[in-house]
This record gives C-alpha cells, structure tokens and sequence, in this order.
C-alpha cells in the first residue's frame, strides 16, 4: 500500500513541473492575493482524493479477504 501511495504522489508530483510556468494569471492572482485561496483548495482537494484512494483501498482488500475465506 505505502509503495502504490508514493508512487501516485511521485506521479503527481513529476507531472506537475511543468505546470510551474509562470502566466500573467499567476501575477494577477499574487496581486490580489487570492493564490492562497487557489493553493488552498487544490491542497483541500488533492488531500480528499487522498485520503478516498486510501480508504478505497482498505474497503478493497478487506472484500479480497472475505473472498479468499
């Protein structure tokens, strides 16, 4: 399991450097200061769709541990 959940935020985390790139959105949202708000809900999001892989996971291997009895 810890193996899989490295793996997918590595993923993650390799695919987004591209995205670093700076746009004039980017400034426009520094100078208004809403790139916290931005930040803020993408962290909310990526640790909910987290968190529902982890526990889908759990729900998963316990049907393979019934199935196997």
């Amino acid at each position: 399991m810890k193996a899989h959940l490295l793996a997918t935020i590595s993923l993650l985390l390799l695919t987004t450097f591209p995205l670093l790139a700076q746009s004039p959105m980017d400034d426009f949202f520094r100078s208004t200061g809403k790139i916290y708000t931005v930040l803020g809900v993408m962290v909310i999001l990526f640790v909910v769709f987290i968190v529902f892989l982890v526990r889908l996971e759990g729900k998963i291997k316990r049907l393979e541990k019934q199935i196997k009895k």
